[in-house]
């Protein structure tokens, strides 16, 4: 039931009831126009009477007010939408809704009954609300559409192989392609509004516009080859440019091109001509045989330059055949076969003594039943061993990886995907049993240890930025156990022929060992050093002691002989551990504390040498000691540091030379520098000792019925320590005839001077 029922005779009734005369008047008026498609045609018939339907239901409600009319205006939205898509004109719409009223008027107009003023205003204010739904709706199509294509012509122009623009009269952009920025190396937003001048080298945007004025002079296209730097060199592009005329036809006010970069194309022109030239050496001098056969197997061709490699060239001629020549061979027969059944094919064979590369080609006749078979044979046993060759690298490579502790590494920078080597799950300890976890960037950065991690991060970011592109770095990586691996890791960035960086390939250590081990070292060498330390204080003062009271003994007058000489051994042995100990300590800082503290100034070498051999003289009044001295001995130098080197050589040579011969001490002074010989005879440094004399702890067996060697081996090696730093050389020479000779050689002025 309507609610909005309206009286007999009501002007609803009446639209209602001559519908179907309306339509039928309505579709003789434009039938002209009607040349759609049945369906298309089936479709305005139904959008007409929904729109009839929608005046009839606003005429029964009899209400005014605008929200009354939407029926009419829904359907006149469907109907400028629908006639948008359809292809249909906007001005075709308003002529049929034009229509429409006059086929209401002329259908009302007969039935002679008063028609009121305000139904007539509700059904004109229906039609002219759905017109303009219609209307707009049509135009709101449309501009999506535009915009539509719009976006669809950018993004084709975009991807266009060519950089295409345009330019006013005054040079500047008004419209560029993604190709164009590649071109410029500058962003769009950089290049509109600006000229060539502003984005090129100078001698290339005069060039530019140069062209842009002949062409506007021209007022038609022209065609030009244009040099545009680029990072990699210059490149050519074949630029068409043509105006744009005003709509008065006036002089152009832009003016539009399409440049494409020629350079690869004329690249490959020249590698297709080298790649013609190549094609024919293949055919007259490379190894290549063209051959052919009929369809009973009867050989019709076999020549050219392979041929001179078959080693029984005499067995394969024109009118031999190919069964008869392969009957050994049922591989061979089973293609000829395959091949004069119409199948092409291709085949690796082991023929006459060489491997060749073997193309079957079918060749139909007018009814299209095989009527033979061509080909051609390519000598490619060099490719068979370079293959072999090349698979038995990959295997080498393959074993290199699993016997070396590096793991190998190869990241795709434009991917952010990294292959690892097979390595990878035993050195990491991930557990493979279920398949190993993705390990692409993001796990290796999530597996670094907080600390390491930025750090890591920045250095890998500033290799790849770097021109060189090397990278290395200490870190930390979480095991798939949970352990903390130490890690050394060191790769290299490989570039594009941009200069873009696309991959980095690198290695990485698992040095958790050593990191453990020097710990440990250190730690050690801490301990030790405390503990030398601690000896070294303790000691010192007893052995004070009793040097001090083994000399007020000495000085008494009353002693007994027999005393003096127990107080004597006392005093010689307190010496000798107050050496020990001192070459203790200065063995302790030379390998733990950064070497032995010096402190130079100028010496004479002659005198300092003379004061040591006294107080060596006295302490062996036995022993023959002999001074030779020539030429300057002043030097810059520590001289306490060098009466301790005099020492130890000396009293080495008395502990190993033999008891009766004399230990000779010779000084020379040069231009360049002071000479010291410290000479003794007896047997010679045995040979095997000679390449460790000056390392710690070494010693050599002592002469025999010689006392004097009870040291620690520390000796020698102090005695270099110190030559060392005062820029020295230390030497030494053994034989039997000339005994043993340390040689030192000081410079006049130490590196130790100015170190304060």
């Amino acid at each position: 039931m309507n609610p909005f029922a309206s009286p007999t005779d009501s002007l609803a009734d009446l639209v209602e009831g001559l519908r179907d005369d309306i339509v039928r008047r309505w579709v003789a008026r434009v039938g002209a126009s009607f040349d759609d498609a049945p369906a298309a045609f089936h479709e305005r018939l139904q959008g007409l009477h929904r729109l009839v339907d929608a005046l009839v239901l606003i005429l029964r409600q009899g209400v005014e007010e605008d929200w009354a009319l939407e029926p009419a205006r829904v359907e006149g939205r469907e109907l400028g939408r629908k006639r948008f898509h359809s292809g249909g004109r906007v001005e075709t719409l308003v002529e049929e809704y034009g229509l429409l009223r006059e086929v209401l008027l002329e259908t009302l107009e007969p039935t002679h009954r008063p028609l009121g003023s305000t139904a007539m205003r509700a059904l004109w204010r229906a039609l002219d609300g759905s017109l303009t739904e219609a209307v707009v709706h049509y135009i709101h199509e449309h501009e999506q559409t535009l915009r539509m294509r719009e976006r669809r012509l950018q993004t084709i122009l975009d991807h266009a192989p060519a950089a295409v623009y345009a330019k006013d009269a005054h040079g500047r952009y008004l419209f560029i392609n993604r190709p164009f920025e590649v071109i410029s190396g500058h962003q769009r937003q950089a290049v509109l509004g600006h000229s060539d001048l502003e984005l090129f080298p100078r001698e290339t945007a005069e060039r530019f516009l140069e062209n842009d004025r002949q062409v506007l002079a021209a007022r038609k296209s022209l065609v030009f080859d244009e040099l545009v730097p680029q990072p990699d060199g210059l490149h050519v592009y074949h630029t068409l440019k043509f105006p744009l005329p005003t709509v008065e036809g006036e002089d152009a006010w832009a003016v539009c091109g399409v440049s494409m970069d020629i350079t690869a194309t004329r690249v490959l022109r020249r590698e297709l001509d080298e790649a013609r030239e190549q094609l024919h050496r293949v055919l007259t001098q490379l190894p290549v045989v063209l051959w052919a056969f009929d369809a009973q197997g009867m050989i019709t061709l076999f020549e050219g330059e392979g041929v001179k490699t078959v080693q029984s060239p005499s067995e394969v001629r024109r009118g031999s055949s190919v069964y008869e020549l392969f009957r050994d061979r049922r591989d061979v027969v089973e293609l000829i076969h395959r091949a004069l059944a119409g199948e092409s094919l291709s085949a690796e064979l082991f023929l006459f003594g060489v491997w060749f590369e073997v193309r079957f080609l079918p060749v139909s006749g007018p009814d299209g039943r095989v009527v033979g078979v061509s080909g051609v044979s390519l000598d490619i046993t060099e490719r068979r061993r370079a293959e072999q060759e090349l698979r038995t690298s990959e295997t080498r490579y393959r074993l290199a990886t699993l016997a070396t502790r590096d793991l190998i590494w190869d990241w795709d920078l434009l991917t952010n995907e990294i292959d690892w080597s097979e390595l990878s799950a035993h050195i990491l300890r991930l557990d493979a049993s279920r398949g190993l976890p993705r390990m692409n960037l993001t796990w290796w950065m999530e597996s670094l240890h907080p600390e390491d991690r930025e750090r890591v991060t920045r250095g890998l970011r500033e290799a790849i930025q770097s021109p060189e592109g090397h990278w290395q770095a200490a870190y930390r990586i979480r095991r798939g156990d949970g352990t903390w691996a130490f890690i050394e890791d060191r790769g290299r960035v490989v570039k594009d022929l941009r200069g873009q960086p696309v991959r980095m390939v690198g290695a990485m250590q698992d040095v958790t060992g050593r990191h453990e081990a020097e710990m440990e070292a250190r730690r050690r060498a801490e301990f030790e050093q405390l503990l030398i330390g601690i000896v070294g204080h303790d000691l010192r003062n007893p052995i004070s002691a009793i040097t001090m009271a083994a000399t007020v003994l000495a000085r008494r007058e009353d002693a007994d002989p027999r005393d003096q000489k127990a107080v004597a051994r006392i005093l010689a042995s307190a010496e000798r551990a107050h050496r020990m100990l001192r070459d203790v300590l200065d063995f302790t800082q030379a390998r733990l504390g950064g070497g032995i503290p010096m402190s130079p100034r100028g010496v004479d070498l002659m005198e300092l040498v003379r004061q040591v051999m006294d107080e060596v003289q006295q302490a062996h009044p036995d022993r023959r000691l002999e001074v030779d001295h020539r030429g300057d001995a002043h030097v810059s130098c520590d001289p306490d540091r060098l009466a301790q080197v005099i020492t130890n050589l000396v009293n080495n040579a008395l502990a190993y030379g033999e008891a009766g011969c004399p230990v000779r001490v010779r000084l020379r002074g040069q231009q360049e520098g002071v000479t010291l010989a410290v000479n003794n005879q007896g047997r010679p440094i045995p040979r095997a000792l000679m390449p460790h004399l000056f390392e710690p702890l070494k010693r050599a067996e002592v002469s025999e019925g010689s006392r004097l060697a009870h040291g620690l081996g520390l000796g020698l090696f102090i005695v270099k320590h110190i030559v060392d730093a005062h820029g020295g050389r230390l030497r030494v020479r053994s034989t039997e005839q000339d005994g043993t000779t340390f040689l030192v050689h000081l410079p006049r002025h130490s590196p130790l001077e100015g170190r304060g």
